[in-house]
């Protein structure tokens, strides 16, 4: 079979190209094309994953949380569902949910620095700074380039003079 007649190939094409547009914030494109996928595609997780970050654009959390279940399931070794589930539950102000749901991610999820960055938000939003810092250090260890996202993040802001030292 050719590259060219190999349905999963088109179907990764496509995504490149949702993704494609999502980076460049053309989010209606990206939905016409998502559409035009699942029309023809059965849903894998990568297109869930896809239409997650598009609800997370438009703060539609609840539609997102439900993908983000579906994902769990799917991969259950995946960490987006999970990472991306507890932050639509922090979003609906529902962070100790939020909490519990990284708690349960995969041991894997553990080595990216986004987990422990969340983790230390919805930690210092529900006022547990010393734990908040110690998972911010962490995240700042693996990415320093979250340093400057956690200086303009309003969840942090009980930990700015912290924050600015680093």
């Amino acid at each position: 079979m050719s590259y060219l007649n190999d349905p999963s190939s088109n179907s990764e094409m496509r995504l490149q190209a949702v993704r494609g547009y999502y980076e460049l914030e053309m989010y209606d494109d990206a939905w016409d094309e998502l559409k035009e996928i699942e029309k023809s595609y059965p849903l894998t997780p990568l297109i869930i994953q896809m239409k997650i970050l598009l609800l997370l654009k438009e703060k539609s959390w609840d539609v997102a949380l439900g993908l983000t279940q579906k994902l769990q399931q799917m991969e259950p070794d995946n960490g987006a569902g999970f990472i991306q589930g507890a932050y639509c539950l922090h979003e609906m102000k529902r962070t100790d949910e939020a909490l519990a749901l990284l708690d349960e991610a995969p041991e894997s999820v553990r080595s990216d620095a986004i987990y422990f960055y969340n983790k230390g938000c919805y930690q210092a939003v529900i006022g547990d700074v010393d734990t908040a810092f110690d998972c911010l250090r962490k995240s700042f260890d693996m990415d320093e380039s979250l340093i400057d996202v956690a200086r303009r993040d309003p969840d942090l802001a009980v930990l700015k003079d912290s924050i600015d030292s680093q």
